[in-house]
């Protein structure tokens, strides 16, 4: 399999401008400029010439990296002043000794910078970038909101990767909502391949998102707002500012007193894989129940047939033809398994031996029924 990587930027907040869009296009040839997106891939080897983590932090607010052998990163910048370093960080783990596997919150000048990076051992086989990061970049906006669902997921895919996995490890904050993830949640699942019995688990403990506040509630927390503060968020807004909302909405919540998100016990890294094996099993067992069930009703109905199902088996073998005699040694099968059912195999192989010596000639039917088993 030959080697192939993909990096997709993105910018969200701004385009970039054409000095900035040239710098970029400078990296690589095949990159024409474009304000809000850059694509590199390489197939044969190769890399960036720069750091995809410095470019990220110099021009875009998105990226997303993928290589075959098993790498997949996503980061993601946000201005400074909109995001809570200390919650995020909570999340932000090393999983290995080497830091292959890593979940890192950190400051670049003005912005903060949070950087998913999840390998695979086994590889990741043929896999295409495009479309992505399209996919997933909705998730910039769910942190900035405050909602650490993307970071927890990480969290619990980190965990699996891990070697040798301190169990005694406490989970971070479960986050509200992983009960009902969004779209761009559920792809970020999919792409990184987060254990969805492990989600299952810990969304336990997760209670539901906080609805929308009521708007008389926000009249409220607006009118207590000092007019010169007022102000200054208009003057803002006049100005286009990006995530604006984000900010006054954060500063409305601590005027009106907003309630906070109930404290859980948090369980070890061990409960969990163990809750999420336990499950997995119980899952299985169900299948398995329902399976034999689905089996045990389809060999009475054969039962029920009686002496007519052997009269179609022979009706088959009349036919003289591939698909008549494949046919004919599938009920044959299904026959068998009801005389094990019924504890009738003397009987069964009785017939057999009929079949058998009738047409002996067959050469095509003879070789069928020895493939499975059916005669020696």
């Amino acid at each position: 399999m030959s080697e192939y990587q993909y990096y997709e930027f993105q910018a969200v907040d701004r385009p970039l401008i054409r000095e900035e869009q040239e710098a970029v296009a400078s990296l690589s040839s095949r990159v024409d400029p474009h304000p809000r997106q850059a694509v590199f891939t390489y197939s044969f080897g190769g890399g960036l010439r720069r750091r995809a983590e410095d470019l990220l932090a110099e021009y875009y607010d998105a990226m997303l990296y993928l290589a075959n052998w098993g790498s997949r990163q996503l980061m993601f910048r946000f201005p400074k002043t909109l995001v809570d370093l200390e919650q995020m960080q909570q999340y932000a783990k090393e999983f290995w000794s080497d830091s292959v596997n890593a979940i890192n919150v950190y400051t670049e000048g003005e912005h903060a910078i949070l950087d998913v990076q999840l390998h695979e051992d086994e590889g990741l086989g043929w896999i295409g970038g495009e479309g992505w990061l399209d996919s997933l970049v909705g998730l910039r906006d769910e942190v900035l909101r405050q909602d650490y669902r993307l970071l927890y997921l990480a969290w619990l895919k980190g965990i699996t990767l891990e070697y040798d996995v301190d169990e005694s490890t406490l989970e971070p904050p479960v986050p509200p909502g992983l009960r009902a993830l969004t779209l761009a949640l559920e792809n970020f699942v999919e792409l990184f391949d987060v254990d969805e019995d492990l989600i299952q688990v810990a969304a336990e403990r997760s209670c539901d998102l906080a609805g929308e506040v009521a708007d008389d509630d926000l009249r409220r927390a607006i009118a207590q707002l000092p007019p010169e503060e007022r102000d200054a968020f208009l003057l803002r807004l006049a100005r286009g500012e990006p995530h604006l909302s984000l900010a006054l909405n954060r500063r409305l919540g601590a005027l009106s007193g907003a309630p906070q998100g109930e404290k859980v016990e948090r369980r070890t890294v061990g409960e969990l894989l163990a809750a999420a094996e336990a499950l997995r099993e119980r899952r299985h067992r169900e299948l398995a129940a329902r399976a034999e069930a689905k089996r045990i009703a389809e060999l009475k109905a054969l039962a029920e047939q009686g002496e007519e199902a052997w009269r179609d088996v022979d009706s088959l073998i009349q036919q003289s033809n591939a698909k008549a005699y494949d046919k004919a040694v599938r009920l044959l099968r299904k026959l068998r398994e009801l005389a094990e059912y019924q504890n009738r195999q003397y009987a069964f192989e009785e017939r057999m031996k009929q079949i058998r010596d009738q047409y002996s000639r067959r050469h095509a039917l003879m070789r069928r029924l020895r493939e499975v088993g059916l005669i020696r």
